[in-house]
């Protein structure tokens, strides 16, 4: 008699949550330290040189994430991705609240190193797990309340870092041990995917699906822009804010909460509507047109209002934007290589993120000094892309091999 294999786990709501949960826990590395940094900078104020050392802390776990993220991801693609996620999780917890009993500031930088190594096996093994759990309509979905997690989690934590900064520079570090509670609830209900279902029927996206090399460099060139084009408000809307002379600090922090409220609504514009309706250079296409005429509306603004509003123009451009990259990586890559695409896809994001204030400010000077025209300069590249992205989905309408709408039935890829 033959053995029939026992059913394979199917992923639910409790996966989704834990998955959806750990991506969000990179946006702890600048939402939450934000207003905490001046105090971190007056306790070390006698270090030689404190002035570069303290920002550091912020900036180098997103260095850390754009150099590795590949690496992580070819290594998930050799030994799995369930125990390098749980091994990570847990280290996660200890170097992020290591700042809470540290002195040295070399020592906390070091850990911030740490750190971002962490976060770049987080942040690529959570989406590759989401990949390998679901496809189609529900990957998609997914996708884009990835995005949205993170945006809601900048968005409270943005106002929460400075409530937790009242008790001192130290307190904001102690909500990384969240991760100590997340890493056994992985151990118990995640498993490590593989390509086939216990039957061994092979499902969608599975590896037949052909590796284009090309096609992913393509993809890792614009996830560049789009790290650039994703950090220009958070880095820079202040100081567009100053320039028209706005100083207030609850103003401008509710502006940034506008143009998070934007992001949010565009990736549920995304999940529920464009993923079932339009191809992706049609995605592609309207979400940079969108984000491009929020810097572009930047440039003109001469009042609060109108640069608030083209905040939110833009942060809702950015939300079609993001999880657009992210489900045309994810379908593009046979079971055997999402790690590695996956990782090569948050390498060339982070990268992007990592130089935008260089390059912005890097034009500044030959826009006669205007940090609203170097945004635009910016902006026009983007809406340079869109046409290009829009003119290649009139164009495919209708051709074989088009590139799908997003609609077929999902399926689970499951593990044994």
């Amino acid at each position: 008699m033959t053995a029939h294999p026992s059913p394979a786990p199917q992923p639910r709501l409790v996966h989704a949550v834990i998955l959806l949960v750990t991506s969000g826990l990179t946006v702890l590395v600048t939402a939450i330290l934000g207003p905490s940094l001046p105090q971190m900078q007056a306790h070390f104020a006698d270090v030689p040189g404190a002035a570069m050392l303290v920002p550091l802390t912020m900036t180098v776990p997103m260095l850390m994430m754009a150099g590795l993220s590949l690496f992580v991801g070819l290594l998930a693609d050799r030994i799995g991705r369930k125990r390098l996620l749980v091994a990570a999780t847990a280290l996660y917890g200890l170097f992020g609240t290591a700042p809470l009993y540290l002195d040295s500031l070399a020592t906390i930088v070091a850990s911030r190193v740490a750190l971002g190594v962490m976060e770049a096996v987080l942040m690529v093994i959570s989406t590759t797990m989401i990949g390998d759990y679901w496809s189609g309509a529900k990957r998609q979905r997914l996708m884009s309340l990835q995005v949205t997690v993170s945006a809601t989690s900048a968005f409270l934590l943005n106002n929460l870092g400075g409530l937790i900064a009242e008790h001192g520079w130290r307190a904001p570090y102690a909500v990384y041990a969240v991760s100590l509670v997340l890493a056994p609830l992985m151990a118990i209900f995640l498993w490590e995917p593989t390509a086939r279902a216990a039957s061994g029927e092979v499902l969608a996206q599975h590896d037949d699906t052909p590796f284009r090399p090309g096609l992913l460099a393509g993809i890792c060139a614009i996830g560049v822009l789009v790290g650039i084009v994703f950090l220009i408000v958070p880095v820079h809307f202040g100081y567009l804010f100053g320039a028209l002379g706005v100083q207030s600090p609850a103003q401008i922090g509710m502006a940034y909460g506008l143009n998070s409220l934007g992001v949010i609504a565009g990736t549920l514009l995304f999940g529920w509507v464009f993923a079932q309706r339009l191809t992706v250079p049609f995605q592609l296409g309207v979400s940079a047109a969108i984000a491009a005429t929020g810097f572009l509306m930047m440039k003109s603004a001469h009042g609060y209002g109108a640069l608030a509003a083209a905040g939110v123009v833009n942060g809702v451009g950015c939300g079609i934007l993001l999880p657009t990259m992210v489900t045309w990586t994810m379908r593009s890559l046979p079971f055997s290589r999402r790690g590695m695409g996956t990782g090569a896809y948050q390498s060339a994001l982070f990268f992007g993120m990592f130089v935008n204030p260089l390059l912005v400010v890097g034009l500044e000077p030959l826009m006669q000094g205007s940090r609203a025209a170097a945004v635009a300069a910016v902006g026009s590249v983007v809406l340079a892309l869109a046409v290009v992205a829009l003119l290649t989905g009139v164009l495919g309408r209708g051709r074989p091999g088009a590139l799908p709408t997003g609609r077929p039935a999902a399926k689970a890829i499951t593990g044994p």
